[in-house]
């Protein structure tokens, strides 16, 4: 997944904050740490490209328990400290929306669900059209149509009618 990582970041934050109480004022903030963490995994795609030559998908940074590790510490803090709500509650729409990503990435491609401890890759793409262009296969579909949500989204949330 190319383009639809962002976009999924948006939705989910967008949800989260629509269900949550929203008695503070700072959806700008939970909206950019939501759509960081929609991209954070890959940002090791610049070291794999530039120094190791890896494939990105096998670093730390696309292991789902480093993120469910986190997300389970900020949903902690979240219940725990009630002084710094904003924060902890950006810590945990960034981790949350980071496992999205990885969730999305094994849609598309494949990720190591067990990692550390089996090299098995997950996917739900079985067979891939071997010299096909990326933008005729069906998941840039998808990220068409999380692009779209996320539009769809943003119009109703700034009052316009879709």
């Amino acid at each position: 997944m190319i383009f639809g990582h962002l976009p999924a970041g948006y939705i989910m934050s967008n949800i989260l904050w629509e269900t949550s109480d929203k008695k503070t004022s700072f959806y700008k903030t939970f909206l950019f740490w939501g759509m960081f963490g929609a991209i954070a995994p890959d940002t090791d795609l610049l070291y794999s490209l530039l120094i190791d030559h890896a494939y990105h998908h096998s670093y730390i940074t696309h292991f789902p328990i480093f993120w469910i590790s986190l997300l389970l510490i900020a949903l902690l803090w979240l219940r725990i400290d009630k002084t710094r709500r904003n924060v902890a509650a950006s810590c945990f729409i960034f981790t949350l929306n980071a496992l999205v990503h990885l969730i999305l990435d094994t849609v598309t491609g494949h990720i190591l669900w067990l990692a550390p401890f089996s090299n098995q890759h997950f996917s739900l793409i079985t067979e891939r059209s071997e010299g096909a262009h990326y933008f005729t296969q069906w998941g840039f579909a998808l990220e068409l149509f999380l692009i779209f949500l996320a539009l769809c989204v943003w119009l109703k949330s700034s009052g316009r009618d879709v």
